[in-house]
């Protein structure tokens, strides 16, 4: 049997993250989640979602001048789409994602999110070189919280 309260934590992830349809089998249970026909959003960058983390953050902390260089300097922050483990590389043994200096795509695989046993992929969503990585392999992130910056094209 499936606990009710699993199941709600499930679609709390489903909704932050996007994924759109889930098959869980659990002792004999099957449940299937579709959210077909519900708009799906980028998660991992969008500037209405950092308009809005910048916002909240210069409310609880002063201003300091590293964030206002920051948007001078066409710097974007890459942020977790969900709660969950962050791994900067797809294996223990292999190479990260992404590294300080390089180049990515929008469509750049930059780090691998674990939540609930599901491993969610976060692209960069945006073009441009990657200045810091602001959390650390295993490190546990928050929802919107930011990992990467980005010096935007």
């Amino acid at each position: 049997m499936i606990n009710v309260r699993e199941l709600q934590e499930v679609v709390l992830l489903m909704n932050e993250s996007g994924i759109q349809k889930l098959h869980i089998e659990h002792e004999g249970t099957k449940v299937v989640i579709d959210k077909a026909g519900i708009p799906l959003e980028d998660t991992a960058v969008t500037e209405v979602k950092t308009d809005e983390v910048k916002a909240a953050a210069a409310e609880q902390a002063p201003q300091d001048s590293m964030s206002v260089n920051a948007a001078e300097n066409n710097e974007k922050q890459i942020l977790s789409p969900m709660v969950g483990t962050f791994y900067a590389k797809p294996e223990a043994d292999a190479d990260p994602f992404v590294q300080i200096g390089q180049t990515v795509e929008c469509k750049d695989v930059v780090c691998v999110i674990e939540a609930m046993k599901l491993f969610n992929e976060v692209d960069a969503g945006i073009e441009g070189e990657v200045l810091e990585i602001l959390v650390k392999d295993g490190d546990v992130v928050e929802f919107g919280q930011p990992l990467f910056t980005v010096k935007s094209r």
